[in-house]
């Protein structure tokens, strides 16, 4: 099942497989959505035609078809610091609503119908480092999410 896991520190590798794309986050780091944006579409390798916007992300983490992997792995440390300087509150948690939307949309394909003539189901999860900001920020967005063992 895809969506949102929360880790203890250290043992994130333990629940990652082999041929998973990581982006690896640093809350400290990563303190806008715009960052958070940049620092995907370097780790991804985003095409020259996105753009900053969250619809452009959406569009693009649907896709990843340009890379070889076919599992996809966001992990965010230090979440108690991830996104703390966005200005506008909405933004962090529609970007929130965003990866949930994309992981279970790769967990559903097809979606509509002819979709599984070009993309196939996928493995796409965001790992956040476990703490109760996260839980309770995740809760209060009613956003599901299961704990690492």
């Amino acid at each position: 099942m895809n969506g949102f896991c929360l880790f203890e520190a250290g043992k994130e590798k333990d629940l990652i497989k082999d041929n998973t794309r990581i982006v690896n986050i640093d809350g400290r780091e990563i303190v806008t959505v715009d960052e958070f944006i940049h620092e995907l579409a370097r780790q991804l390798d985003f095409p020259d035609y996105y753009s900053s916007s969250l619809d452009s992300l959406e569009e693009l983490l649907n896709d990843l078809s340009w890379l070889k992997e076919t599992q996809f792995a966001i992990v965010v440390r230090n979440y108690s610091f991830f996104l703390c300087e966005e200005k506008n509150p909405a933004r962090k948690t529609n970007l929130l609503g965003l990866l949930n939307e994309v992981a279970e949309q790769w967990d559903n394909v097809p979606n509509y119908p002819g979709e599984e003539d070009f993309r196939n189901k996928a493995v796409f999860n965001i790992y956040i480092e476990k703490g109760t900001v996260a839980a309770a920020e995740l809760e209060k967005l009613k956003i599901s999410y299961h704990e690492a063992k």
